[in-house]
């Protein structure tokens, strides 16, 4: 079989072009959460929001993965709550029991990504009685 220089020099060109523009492999993506707190006095036995932040946005099967949201009360008791994202933000409305200082972990274990973790900690005043 006999090739010419030049048809031997375009495919010489085609391959490295082919090689430059293949994909190439990009390690996991490093996910960080930034946690909401509540804003203002949260009173006990009242509905509050908490929210999460996960960057950068997950995209593709990382999108679609819940970020988990484990509560601990005054008392102990523990409570989870898995929290759907939208756009890599998501929220979640809890009832607050008792007074005293409440503790939260969120946590976002995407399938393509690193895990990422954050935690926060707010305070719960008395209820004033009804009406609050």
């Amino acid at each position: 079989m006999h090739f010419s220089r030049g048809t031997l020099t375009i495919a010489a060109l085609a391959g490295a072009a082919t090689l430059a523009l293949a994909p190439t492999a990009t390690a996991a993506t490093t996910y960080q959460i930034t946690v909401i707190p509540p804003i203002g006095t949260v009173r006990a036995n009242n509905l509050v929001t908490l929210g999460a932040l996960v960057t950068p946005t997950p995209a593709g099967t990382d999108g679609s993965t819940p970020a988990e949201l484990e509560i601990t009360e005054p008392d102990g008791d523990v409570n989870t709550r898995s929290i759907p994202l939208t756009l890599g933000a998501g929220t979640a409305a809890i009832r607050t029991h008792e007074a005293g200082r409440y503790s939260v972990v969120f946590t976002f274990a995407p399938p393509n990504g690193t895990p990422a973790e954050a935690t926060a900690q707010f305070d719960v005043v008395a209820s004033s009685g009804l009406g609050s």
